[in-house]
C-alpha cells in the first residue's frame, strides 16, 4: 500500500488481516526495524510524473512491447559500471516484473520494434532534475554521497508518461539481490496495478 504522501514501504509485504499475539508482534517489528535501518539495500520509492498513470500507461507499455522487448536506457554509470554496461543488467533484472504482463526489456536498440518508447534509469540523479528533462536527454548526477537517489521514467520520444523516484542505501554492487529488488520495485511503481486487474488475476493475498 502507499501512504498519504505517496511513499511505498521499503519492502512489499503481503496484506494480512491476521492478528498476532503481542510478543510475536514485538519481535516482528524489531526485526523489521533492524532490517530497515542497517546494512545496504534498504530503499523507498515515490511515484511521480503524471498524477494518475493508471491503466493508460500500462496500455502504452503493452503496445510498445506487443512484438518484442521494450528498450531500457541508462545514460550514466553507477556502482563502478558505465551506463552502457549497466543497461543490459537492469533490463534483465526487470524483465517480467510488471504485474499481470509478460513484458520483456532489452538494452539493444536494434532488437526493439518501438524504439521511441523506452524506460530510462538515472542512478545517483541530482535532486533538481525532473522526469521530463530526463526524457529530453538531460543527465545530471550527484555522486558525492554513498546513498543512491534514482529516477526511472517511461517516455515516448521526449514526452514523459510516468516517473518514479527512489532512494536507497548504498548497495553491494550490481549483483546485490537488494539492487535487483529495488530496480523491479521502481518498474512496479511505473506501471501500477489497479483493483480491477487484481480481482481479475486472483485478488490480493489476504
Amino acid at each position: 500500500s502507499i501512504d498519504d504522501q505517496g511513499v511505498r514501504p521499503m519492502l512489499a509485504l503481503r496484506r494480512s488481516r491476521r492478528r498476532f499475539a503481542l510478543p510475536a508482534l514485538t519481535v516482528l517489528l524489531a526485526a523489521f526495524i533492524l532490517a530497515a535501518c542497517t546494512g545496504p539495500g534498504s530503499y523507498r520509492t515515490v511515484r511521480g510524473g503524471m498524477s494518475d498513470p493508471g491503466n493508460f500507461v500500462r496500455d502504452y507499455l503493452q503496445y510498445a512491447g506487443r512484438e518484442g522487448p521494450v528498450l531500457v536506457e541508462v545514460p550514466a554509470g553507477a556502482m563502478g559500471l558505465t551506463g552502457r554496461q549497466l543497461a543490459p543488467r537492469v533490463a534483465d533484472m526487470i524483465s517480467g516484473s510488471v504485474f499481470g504482463m509478460t513484458t520483456q526489456f532489452t538494452a539493444d536498440r536494434t532488437a526493439v520494434r518501438e524504439p521511441n518508447w523506452r524506460i530510462i534509469f538515472l542512478f545517483n540523479n541530482a535532486l533538481n532534475i525532473r522526469g521530463d528533462e530526463v526524457c529530453a536527454g538531460e543527465v545530471r548526477q550527484n555522486t558525492g554521497k554513498p546513498s543512491m537517489n534514482s529516477l526511472a521514467v517511461f517516455c515516448h520520444r521526449d514526452r514523459l508518461y510516468a516517473s518514479v523516484s527512489g532512494y536507497a542505501e548504498s548497495f553491494g554492487g550490481v549483483d546485490d539481490p537488494a539492487f535487483r529488488a529495488y530496480a523491479r520495485q521502481l518498474v512496479d511503481e511505473l506501471f501500477p496495478r489497479n483493483s480491477d486487474e487484481m480481482l481479475r488475476l486472483g485478488g490480493w493475498d489476504d
